[in-house]
């Protein structure tokens, strides 16, 4: 049997703006990158068309997760003979980092290698969306300004070096804070310049940070008050302290790695603490077995 071994990377928002809504899905337009936190999934092959997800140090449900979300989806277009899917979490779970997208973006990967799906007619793109809005920038990952329902990805090289500080101590229900985004804004929110971010950072321009936003900030710190403590906390660090999706987890960015390491060395003792930088793709694979 065929079988992979894949390093799923996270993703950062470095920027979130929510555009409006379409057939009650929130538009977006962000701004994304890959960071160097993974999940490890190994994906082989079966032959009895059955599909099993095993997480193994996780306590998810084993059918209800994008890992199988995603290989349900490929079944439907493509009758293939079955997967096993181990899932080792490094992402945490319910940060923002986007580690249940990542899942299923490596599963589409692996059974994308083991059986070419492209050239049996099945589009990429639009099957990772099926599976989840952030599942098609996971899929590629790097740099990218990702615009509408996700279905609209600009990837671009990002030429400043960021490292980020995380701090985390409560989780954050996505669909809560979309709805508390809805109940504070409604429409009145004023988004940043994405467009301007995206030039700055593929000109390494630092004062890029200046332009780090994310609208779910204040939603995310009503329901989880620790949300607005952690960007106290980090901001008394130097950092551009910024939500990352609808959190929990905030990220102080920097752009120099000596005071990046200052400030994870005073903060490393904080519950929830985890040291990040940029990473340039999102997924990386290994054979175990080509067969």
């Amino acid at each position: 049997m065929k079988s992979l071994r894949l390093r799923a990377f996270g993703k950062a928002n470095l920027s979130l703006n929510i555009t409006g809504k379409r057939d009650g899905l929130h538009m977006l337009d962000s701004v994304m990158t890959s960071v160097d936190v993974f999940d490890t999934v190994t994906v082989t092959e079966r032959t009895d068309g059955k599909i099993a997800v095993r997480f193994l140090n996780a306590p998810v449900d084993e059918v209800k997760n994008t890992a199988y979300k995603a290989a349900s989806a490929v079944m439907s277009a493509f009758d293939f003979g079955g997967v096993d899917v181990e899932i080792e979490k490094g992402i945490p779970i319910g940060a923002g980092l986007g580690g249940s997208s990542a899942d299923g973006a490596a599963v589409l990967r692996a059974l994308d290698i083991f059986y070419r799906l492209p050239e049996r007619g099945i589009d990429m793109r639009a099957l990772a969306l099926s599976v989840g809005s952030d599942v098609p920038f996971m899929l590629t990952g790097g740099s990218a300004r990702v615009t509408g329902v996700g279905e609209k990805l600009f990837f671009f090289e990002n030429k400043l070096p960021l490292f980020a500080v995380g701090l985390m101590s409560e989780t954050v229900s996505t669909a809560a804070a979309y709805a508390e985004f809805d109940e504070q804004y409604g429409t009145s929110y004023e988004p940043t310049d994405n467009k301007k971010l995206v030039e700055l950072l593929m000109n390494g321009d630092a004062s890029a940070t200046a332009l780090f936003d994310n609208a779910l900030y204040g939603p995310a710190a009503k329901l989880a008050p620790s949300v607005a403590d952690s960007v106290g906390v980090l901001g008394g660090c130097g950092a551009a302290a910024k939500l990352t999706g609808s959190g929990g987890m905030v990220l102080g960015w920097f752009t120099e790695l000596d005071k990046f390491a200052l400030c994870a060395s005073a903060l490393r003792d904080k519950v929830g603490f985890k040291a990040l930088s940029t990473a340039r793709t999102g997924i990386l694979h290994e054979w175990i077995s080509r067969e």
